[in-house]
């Protein structure tokens, strides 16, 4: 792919919006970011893990182990509707592009604001999202078959992400994640932990869909690191950019009667 095929505009850097009038350039402040992660990784658990591992260090998880069935049968109900699911770039214009429609995203969470017109649709799954503390974004990832995410970091430092897969290929060992050098591949109801700001990278080596349940939360911070981690989550809850994306994020998907 080259640069030409990229639509203007998408996955570029640009203005992070405080107000609808105030801003600050975006690149320079996931530089900082990022930097600052390298520090607040120093305070995080031994990350990623993957498995029984991960609920050892996280045992509220297992929550979503339980209610795996009802979760599955939210997802089914949504993918009856999957024409209507947002690509990544349309919902967040400046973010990360994969061609065409192939990585698709329902968000239900964002910096801590519930999209109940989406949640409505996976009543069961937001259940047991509700169960797990300090939650701040929630979404189904889907990502078709012969698809590539590129290497990439997040910004959100103090954050942990976690991967609950819900659909995988047959030949799962095909469709893969590297995260900072430890190689992974998801297995239906096998969890995985990892700090979002490590380089990571994504490539479904089949002709199949990989849907997994991606949830972050608080990495409860000591002190003074919970400072920062607290403002930069109340700035980025409040700010126009986050309010922009819950806009675009929310396409009404009809609601499903809980199980």
């Amino acid at each position: 792919m080259t640069t030409t095929d990229v639509p203007k505009g998408v996955g570029q850097k640009g203005r992070f919006y405080l107000t609808k009038n105030i801003w600050v350039p975006q690149e320079p402040l996931e530089k900082l970011n990022l930097k600052l992660s390298d520090w607040i990784l120093q305070n995080m658990p031994k990350l990623p893990l993957a498995g029984d591992e991960a609920l050892k260090s996280f045992p509220f998880l297992a929550e979503l182990r339980k209610s795996h069935d009802k979760i599955k049968a939210d997802l089914d109900y949504l993918l009856s509707h999957h024409e209507e699911i947002p690509t990544l770039h349309e919902v967040h214009p400046r973010d990360l592009y994969v061609p065409g429609r192939a990585w698709r995203t329902f968000i239900l969470k964002i910096y801590g604001h519930e999209i109940e017109a989406n949640t409505a649709a996976v009543p069961d799954t937001m259940a047991a999202i509700n169960r797990i503390p300090g939650v701040h974004t929630a979404l189904f990832s889907i990502l078709n078959g012969r698809a590539e995410i590129e290497p990439h970091r997040g910004s959100a430092a103090g954050v942990v992400r976690f991967h609950y897969p819900l659909i995988v290929p047959s030949e799962p060992e095909k469709c893969w994640i590297e995260i900072g050098g430890h190689h992974f591949f998801w297995e239906v109801g096998v969890p995985l932990v990892f700090d979002d700001t490590r380089e990571h990278w994504v490539k479904n080596q089949t002709d199949e869909t990989r849907v997994v349940l991606i949830i972050d939360f608080n990495a409860n911070m000591p002190f003074p690191v919970n400072l920062y981690t607290g403002l930069r989550y109340e700035l980025g809850r409040r700010s126009a950019e986050v309010k922009a994306v819950y806009e675009r994020a929310a396409i009404g998907v009809p609601p499903r009667t809980p199980a």
